[in-house]
């Protein structure tokens, strides 16, 4: 038998355990104490005990930090330092400050006025003395890098056509057309006419047959323009007379973002103010300066150009662009997708070296980090991403009450994780929780932390809250706070437990941030196809293409990915072992989703690729034409020719088209991205895609779907990162329902241990069995529950198979382990390569225990009179009218006496309050037993309840949509702050709160059923 001694080294004498959450043992105790007879290690003990001690307490540029939004800037130097310290005090570890527009009548400070400048030196005096990060917004007011200082000449402009049909032969003599076209796209601001102001770039002449216009036709009449006004003589047919502006986009104070000169003069003058105030703290105290996404509007039928463009690209591309100008907005024969790859390619050229270089060249010369939201523009979003020093991700999973928690979408997450491993940055910051729901104070803890897994499963490493408004109130004012963000700050009912998550999110982040990511597929960019197609829409480059269910199907089945551009295959990637290598990582598979048209280069490489052994899955269709004018019938011909050579055609619906090139194997799938009807929606088990990657290389993170007996995998998802010698892996269970799925890791010969992101505790595991698919972990994971598993080198004895609830340790001597119920158990052991098995058999588990009786519940309040009520029956405070409105802490209180059957040295006692709306933190007889704040969460109670009365405290928070629903009208500014900020409302905060009448209000307090349930813990002895 184990001995007594020897199981508290080992199990700390069995402390806190949430079921399904990893036990609470001292990796190094293990370590120590195991490995001198069971354990073989090779990863250095120096750099784990320095990985747990961050990990434990992850170090402050890991903590979440905040937007803090200022609006006006109104507020005092006191406001600043208080709510400083009350991030400081709840985990925040920086802010992101930004001016947004007045909510006040008065007190407000204009941006970058010596008022302002002032408030700026004490926040970083402040955030230096609580030593937390500072981050600036670099535009403002508002997210539009711009301000009213910006020149005329120095602000953003569109090309804009004009045009007018006219039928020959006759003689044209009048003025160019002013009428502008409205175009079907977001953020267009729609004009009818030119104001007159306008520069003209050029006038161009093409003859419509069919609907087109015939390239061979195309003249530039511009040397015959006189003061705006054409004399020309028309030639038989329809003829589209065709004017081109540049004009001024007025929208907004916006500065020219393809003007090198024009960005260098802002970086200088804005950066300049700042680092007057305060450079002394640059990258010090100032980590970064941010560029939010590129949310410009477009002029009608605009596209973002500048001053002297049409040179540049004929520098760039090697022709002059201006004969064929209409190919932008018009189809011009057969040249029209590549006339609208060039531009794209040169407006991306032109947005890396106008914009992103001297911005992030600033930054770099004043020691801090440029951190920007790369799309939204006209670059690349791989490499603007991979060029800056912190790419931020946005888009939230299960956002506006529509998307799904389990967020498998390939958008903006994706292109920037993407961009971020390929160009080697390993911090990849978050704007989180952005409309989570489409009314504000609804999202609980519990949410956040749903929407947090999303985001670090897509490779997010420092996440920025959306956020905290810099308020001098105390109490809500739902008029005069930002209307699209989750509630994260002081005036939020359960802020008092945001450490819970901050605590949460900072391991995570941490943990992620080491070593590589371990993808195995590469999905060819398609941005080159979409750069023939569309020339107008650089805001939707990244959610315009249509991916179907690829990420889901990929991600679902335990595949991840990186997407790659033209610029990584070129460029950086190299080719070894029929695997794309780029830096550590190593991509085994690369599918080409849709692609019609990619550039020859390209497909050079993918034809060498396949050549050396490399796999390629062309899904819907294969290669059909390159990009670009330049001898592109040459080029045409060319890709034409590999395609046909590389790839054969399916010849039914579930064929995969194999074929043999070089070393290499091809394939061509459809209906994986194209799914049109619904019996193209296959199971996922039996998908001919999913079944082809499996042929090549096994999953990642393997689910049996056939022995389980599901269809998909709705939730249960993973991210992996190589680390020296060491496999990390963060696993969660992104769906309401427990999960108690086995789940295959492809790593071989290791030892496991469980780090705990909620606590910072490490415990091994030692039930496991390994195949030739890789170790097969036992995984109960409650819902929305997460985890790391970390795999080191070396061996331990283990438990192959067993039916026990946890195992908890294995030696030489037997298996200590915990049982939920009675019956006879028979642990199959694995030692020294040799395979046992054992028995045991529990008889005195009762069955859980009920606590119920009269509640006392107290409910009490800001705005909300103290009411006092006994229940016999636990119930939403939103059935009762008297209560349905209450926001706060409720407390709930009971005595109960617990049958003797229940305790004994060998038995670990664990408190089920069952439905929470939404936080619980209990006290049992005095004694603080700790929070529950997520589903499936249970309290172990094993040391503090007693045979005879017990007293149990329930102290219940829920969320601040429950009061402010029951707002009549927008909140008056308190009586006490009226001199300071008047008490009129101005245009932002005037508006009607859509929160007002908010049904259906979520379910609030202690539902239960409160149970307490008996482990017990049993040893096996191995003869």
């Amino acid at each position: 038998m184990i001995s007594t001694e020897f199981s508290k080294k080992m199990c700390g004498v069995f402390p806190n355990i949430l079921p399904g959450y990893p036990r609470f043992i001292n990796v190094f105790a293990i370590f120590f104490i195991v490995s001198s007879f069971t354990t073989t290690y090779s990863i250095d003990k120096n750099a784990l005990r320095e990985l747990q001690a961050n990990f434990l307490d992850p170090p402050v540029s890991c903590r979440p930090h905040t937007r803090w939004w200022w609006m006006g800037n109104a507020g005092t130097k006191e406001d600043i330092t208080w709510q400083l310290e009350q991030m400081h005090e709840k985990g925040i570890g920086g802010v992101e400050q930004i001016t947004m527009g007045q909510v006040y009548e008065k007190g407000n400070k204009s941006y970058l006025s010596d008022d302002y400048l002032e408030m700026i030196k004490h926040l970083v005096k402040e955030a230096k003395r609580l030593k937390m990060e500072v981050s600036l917004n670099f535009g403002g007011p508002g997210w539009i890098i711009g301000g009213e200082w910006v020149p005329q000449e120095d602000r953003s402009k569109d090309m804009v056509p004009t045009f007018i049909d006219l039928y020959g032969p006759r003689t044209f003599n009048g003025t160019l057309p002013s009428g502008l076209m409205k175009t079907e796209r977001s953020w267009e601001h729609y004009e009818p006419n030119l104001s007159g102001d306008e520069k003209l770039l050029a006038v161009v002449a093409g003859k419509v047959v069919d609907g087109t216009i015939d390239p061979r036709s195309l003249t530039v009449l511009t040397s015959r323009v006189m003061d705006k006004s054409l004399l020309w003589d028309v030639p038989f047919g329809r003829w589209r007379l065709m004017a081109f502006w540049l004009k001024a986009n007025g929208i907004t104070n916006t500065v020219d973002h393809f003007s090198e000169d024009a960005m260098q003069r802002y970086c200088d003058y804005l950066g300049g103010k700042f680092e007057n105030a305060i450079g002394e703290e640059f990258g010090k105290t100032v980590d970064s300066f941010f560029c939010d996404s590129f949310e410009l509007p477009n002029l009608a039928s605009g596209l973002y150009w500048s001053d002297g463009l049409l040179e540049e690209f004929q520098k760039f591309k090697g022709y002059d662009l201006t004969q064929y100008l209409p190919a932008i907005w018009w189809t011009v024969g057969d040249i029209t997708p590549k006339i609208r790859y060039d531009v794209n390619e040169f407006l991306h050229h032109v947005g890396l070296e106008a914009f992103f270089k001297p911005f992030l060249s600033w930054c770099e010369a004043h020691d801090v980090k440029g951190r920007i939201q790369a799309y939204g523009f006209t670059t690349d979003n791989l490499e603007a991403s991979g060029i800056t020093h912190i790419p931020e991700m946005e888009i939230t999973p299960g956002e506006k009450d529509a998307a799904a928690w389990f967020d498998t979408r390939i958008g903006p997450k994706k292109y920037v994780a993407s961009g971020a491993h390929i160009y080697g940055r390993n911090v990849i910051s978050t704007e989180a929780y952005t409309f989570m729901h489409w009314r504000r104070y609804r999202a609980t803890l519990e949410e956040l932390k749903i929407a947090s897994d999303g985001y670090l499963r897509s490779g997010a490493t420092k996440f920025y809250n959306h956020g905290y408004c810099f308020s001098p109130e105390r109490e809500v004012p739902p008029t005069r706070t930002i209307g699209f963000a989750a509630v994260i700050y002081h005036h939020n009912v359960w802020w008092k437990y945001y450490p819970l998550l901050a605590d949460y999110v900072a391991r995570c982040s941490y943990l992620l941030r080491q070593g590589d990511f371990a993808p195995d597929i590469a999905i060819y960019s398609p941005l080159a196809n979409q750069w023939t197609l569309d020339v107008l829409n650089a805001r939707k480059w990244t959610r315009d293409f249509d991916w179907g269910e690829l990420g889901a199907l990929l991600i679902s089945n335990g595949y991840d990915f990186d997407l790659l551009n033209d610029d990584a295959l070129q460029q950086i990637a190299k080719i070894e072992n029929g695997k794309i290598n780029i830096r550590n990582m190593e991509y085994k598979i690369l599918l080409l989703p849709n692609i019609e048209s990619l550039p020859l280069e390209s497909m050079e490489f993918i034809e060498r690729y396949i050549r050396e052994g490399g796999v390629v899955v062309a899904l819907e269709r294969v290669p059909h034409y390159s990009t670009g004018l330049a001898n592109y019938s040459t080029k045409d011909l060319k890709v034409q020719s590999m395609a046909k050579a590389i790839f054969s055609d399916p010849e039914g619906s579930d064929d995969t088209a194999p074929k043999k090139y070089g070393k290499g194997t091809t394939y061509h799938i459809k209906h994986v991205i194209d799914r049109q009807i619904w019996w193209d929606q296959r199971s996922h088990i039996l998908d001919p895609f999913i079944k082809t990657i499996k042929e090549h290389i096994a999953p990642d993170f393997g689910i049996d779907f056939a022995y389980e007996g599901i269809r998909k995998n709705e939730g249960l998802t993973f991210m992996h990162r190589q680390w020296k010698d060491v496999d990390i892996y963060f696993v969660a269970n992104v769906q309401d329902k427990q999960s108690t799925i086995p789940a295959t890791f492809r790593v071989h010969n290791k030892c496991i241990w469980k780090w705990n992101p909620y606590n910072g505790k490490v415990t091994q595991v030692f039930q496991y069995q390994e195949n030739s698919d890789g170790i097969r972990i036992p995984l109960n994971l409650s819902p929305y529950e997460s985890l790391f598993l970390v795999f080191e080198s070396g061996y331990s004895p283990h438990v192959v198979k067993s039916n026990l609830y946890d195992v908890l340790e294995v030696n030489q001597k037997g298996v200590l382990a915990l049982a939920s119920e009675n019956g006879t158990y028979h642990p199959s052991v694995e030692m020294n390569g040799r395979q046992t098995t054992h028995s045991v058999t529990v008889t005195d588990i009762p069955a859980p225990f009920t606590v119920s009786g009269h509640w006392k519940m107290i409910l009490e309040g800001n705005g909300f009179s103290k009411s006092d009520i006994t229940l016999t029956h636990l119930s939403s405070w939103v059935e009762n009218p008297r209560t349905k409105h209450f926001s706060g802490t409720g407390r709930y209180t009971i005595d109960f006496e617990l049958p003797d059957e229940n305790l004994g040295s060998d038995k670990l006692l664990l408190l089920d309050l069952g439905k929470v709306g939404n936080i619980a933190e209990v006290k049992l007889n005095g004694v603080n037993m700790g929070t529950i704040w997520m589903r499936g969460q249970t309290l172990d109670i094993t040391n503090a309840v007693r045979t005879k009365s017990n007293h149990l405290d329930v102290f219940v928070t829920n969320t601040l949509i429950n009061r402010v629903s029951n707002f009549q009208a927008p909140q008056p500014i308190p009586e006490h702050l009226v001199p300071l900020y008047g008490q009129n409302p101005t245009s932002f905060s005037s508006r009607i709160p859509p929160e007002i009448g908010f049904e259906p209000l979520p379910a609030s307090g202690l539902l239960g059923p409160v149970k307490i349930k008996v482990l017990k813990k049993v040893n096996v002895l191995i003869e």
